[in-house]
């Protein structure tokens, strides 16, 4: 091994040889031969070396590209050893692919033959040794171009001897006359590539992915986003027009807010190898002077169209995003406006995607949350063709977002060793990625709390030891609830007395709404199940369709209740209830409660009248199946049956099922003794005194009733009974009536 001072060539034909040049005593000292070719080895890279009398000895002359590749300057000292071929069998390249750029800057539109680029650069730059990201420069069509080694192949030589050819992985490979080679564009060229194996320009960058994007949980939807419409892009127009084929122009991307749709429009421009996108906020193109409006949808339209008039099918692909889209291109006509400005931008917006002079060199995304908005004509195919639904992330999505949002405190030392964020993951089904977001920054509050001072709030305590822990993710995730959840509150007010297993009817009721429950969530044949509860006022049926509907273990719960529907008129009802079965079908299984479907109905006997509207709405809603993949539980309540089948509702559930009330005798003393709040003598008094079927949340009531007041025991609670116009017939017989 030699030690040498770096040098410059002397000229630019040395600089374009992609060799290393020495004075020819240094060549014959280290190499201790005049053969060629000879080869040099500085640090991990290989390259060609010549004789070259006006190097200075002890010097090695190397091109700018040499010495940037090597990173190296003026004057550096540089160790070199001779590299010998033949002790090198696995690195003949097989296939050699190179990115082609002008050395200086350049608008010309020349077109480069690959058929004898390939020929040439072959026989110029024959037996010499390749390495990635190395450059070398070459004059080709009167244009200096520099070369960029993408990637390549080789292979193992003494294999092809034994007729077989074995792939190898050598970190560098030698150009023969029988290497392969093809051409890949530079980003933002303009001079086009015909003939032999030209790739065109990857829009797709190749050291790309998720989490330096941030994006997480979203490998699915990128899959299908590549193959619609980037895959095609990958190869030269020539070769997708021997298809019949054209580019996709557009793609809208929808699903609830939260779920990336916005931040993968921010982001989108880090993964692609073209031009920067421009993204458009929907509501900013609107603008107060007639026709502004119009002209700001062609304004963004006018680099796309000025280049591929230039370069034709050889342009760069623009990307143009518009967030909110909705807001922009509602259906026509649904807008009332003296200016109709609205119907105009959506029509200023289909002719420019696909209208009779249409470009092939763009790609429009649309993101919304509100697809069903969006004018129909934008999404047949040639325009909005590829629609993709970023939906709520699964088990494993939600940990590679968790992952994403740690990285800086894992990296810190901020995140304690008691967090697992498969279990965070885990606990926190339909979290959107925004509300993932949110739990980490509410579980880092809870540790910044830890360490304050209600004193001293200057000051915060022990800093350097604050962690993240596992309980306060447990109560990030108490803090921020997912929208698409399940509403705890709203079903525990339901159940606040608990589910009493007061009888055999009842458990045979729980047994066959269980089996219900299964079906829905086993079986490949019923992704829609429903179910009736009826039976009279105060029996529980509430109660039983919350219990059923936690007790599943759904990731989507949703309580539908006249209550929260007071003021609405017949349309807003009917919206709101569309919107609950809209946010249920985002989720992979959901349950769904209808309580008191006849007081959302609006019946009232006295007439009796109904809104028609509504119901319609609960039918069509009812029985409508899920989307394929999507799994409904359904629960309704009525307390008025017969009603419902005159008006054909009971039909529609899958089946219908009475709550019993709790029956005199065993199961009445089952109930009370729950209350531990009466002796044994007591509950068999009362057992034995109350003769007719009570409703379970009316005795309940009466039970609290009895206990109000000085005056306690079971005198006072069959007072009650009788005040309430439950004890008749027991009354008479029982040895308390006369109190």
């Amino acid at each position: 091994m030699a030690t040498f001072e770096v040098a410059t060539v002397s000229n630019r034909n040395l600089a374009m040889t992609n060799m290393v040049y020495l004075n020819p005593e240094d060549y014959r000292a280290v190499l201790r031969s005049e053969s060629t070719p000879a080869y040099l080895q500085i640090r991990e890279f290989v390259f060609s070396v010549g004789k070259e009398a006006t190097t200075v000895k002890g010097s090695i002359a190397l091109s700018a590209l040499h010495r940037q590749l090597l990173s190296l300057a003026f004057s550096d000292k540089v160790p070199v050893k001779p590299f010998k071929i033949e002790e090198h069998s696995n690195i003949y390249l097989s296939d050699l692919e190179l990115e082609i750029n002008f050395f200086k800057k350049s608008t010309s539109t020349h077109t480069f033959d690959c058929d004898k680029l390939g020929v040439s650069i072959q026989n110029y730059f024959d037996l010499q040794i390749l390495c990635l990201e190395q450059r070398f420069l070459y004059e080709f069509d009167g244009f200096i171009l520099v070369f960029r080694v993408v990637n390549y192949n080789s292979v193992d030589i003494s294999s092809l001897k034994e007729g077989v050819k074995v792939s190898s992985n050598a970190p560098r490979g030698l150009l023969t006359k029988k290497t392969k080679i093809s051409f890949v564009k530079a980003p933002n060229t303009t001079f086009r590539l015909k003939g032999g194996v030209s790739k065109g320009t990857n829009p797709i960058r190749p050291d790309w992915n998720f989490e330096s994007m941030g994006i997480g949980g979203l490998d699915a939807e990128f899959s299908e986003i590549f193959r619609r419409a980037f895959a095609s892009r990958v190869f030269p127009a020539s070769v997708v027009k021997e298809f019949g084929v054209s580019f996709i122009k557009g793609m809208l991307l929808y699903g609830p807010p939260g779920t990336g749709k916005t931040l993968l429009a921010r982001q989108i421009g880090k993964m692609l190898n073209a031009r920067e996108p421009k993204i458009v906020n929907g509501p900013e193109v609107f603008n107060k002077y007639v026709g502004q409006t119009e002209e700001n949808i062609r304004n963004l339209f006018v680099d796309a169209e000025k280049e591929y008039a230039e370069r034709g099918d050889e342009s760069d692909l623009h990307i143009i995003i518009f967030d909110e889209i909705d807001a922009i291109c509602k259906t026509r006509g649904s807008v009332q406006s003296g200016t109709g400005v609205h119907d105009t931008v959506v029509n200023q917006l289909l002719t420019k995607i696909d209208g009779v002079n249409s470009l092939n060199n763009i790609l429009v995304i649309g993101m919304t949350n509100r697809k069903d908005m969006i004018d129909e004509a934008l999404l047949r195919p040639g325009r909005l063709e590829v629609h993709v639904e970023i939906g709520l992330p699964d088990e494993n999505g939600r940990l590679q977002i968790l992952n994403i949002h740690t990285a800086t405190m894992k990296k810190s030392g901020r995140l304690s060793e008691d967090v697992d964020l498969r279990e965070i993951a885990a606990l926190s089904k339909n979290y959107t990625g925004a509300e993932l977001a949110g739990v980490v920054r509410a579980a880092s509050s809870f540790a910044f709390n830890r360490a304050v001072k209600p004193t001293d709030l200057s000051h915060p305590q022990d800093s350097q030891n604050l962690r993240t822990t596992r309980e306060d993710f447990l109560l990030g995730l108490e803090e921020v609830k997912p929208k698409f959840g399940v509403s705890d509150s709203d079903f525990s007010a339901c159940i606040a007395n608990g589910i009493i297993q007061y009888g055999e009817s009842f458990s045979e009721l729980n047994d066959a709404a269980t089996l219900l429950i299964q079906q829905v969530k086993n079986s490949s044949r019923t992704p829609l199940v429903s179910l009736l509860l009826e039976g009279p006022v105060g029996c529980g049926k509430t109660a039983v369709a919350a219990s059923l509907a936690l007790k599943g273990e759904f990731h989507f719960v949703k309580l539908i209740t006249p209550d929260n529907c007071i003021g609405f008129s017949e349309t807003a009802k009917c919206s709101y209830i569309n919107q609950v079965f809209e946010d249920a079908y985002k989720s992979a299984n959901s349950c769904v409660v209808i309580d008191d479907i006849e007081r959302l109905l609006d019946y009232t006997p006295i007439g009796p009248r109904f809104s028609n509207v509504v119901l319609q709405a609960l039918l069509v809603l009812t029985k409508k199946h899920p989307p394929k993949g999507r799994r409904l539980f359904i629960v309704g309540t009525s307390s008025c049956v017969q009603v419902l089948t005159d008006m054909g509702f009971t039909s529609i559930f899958s089946s219908v099922l009475t709550v019993p009330c709790v029956a005199p005798g065993q199961e009445v003393y089952n109930v009370l003794s729950c209350l531990d709040v009466f002796s044994e003598q007591e509950l068999q008094q009362i057992s034995k005194a109350c003769l007719e079927k009570i409703p379970v949340k009316k005795l309940l009531s009466i039970a609290e009733m009895a206990q109000q007041g000085a005056d306690k025991g079971v005198a006072r609670f069959l007072k009650c009974m009788k005040d309430y116009g439950i004890l008749s017939a027991a009354s008479a017989a029982s040895p308390y009536s006369n109190y």
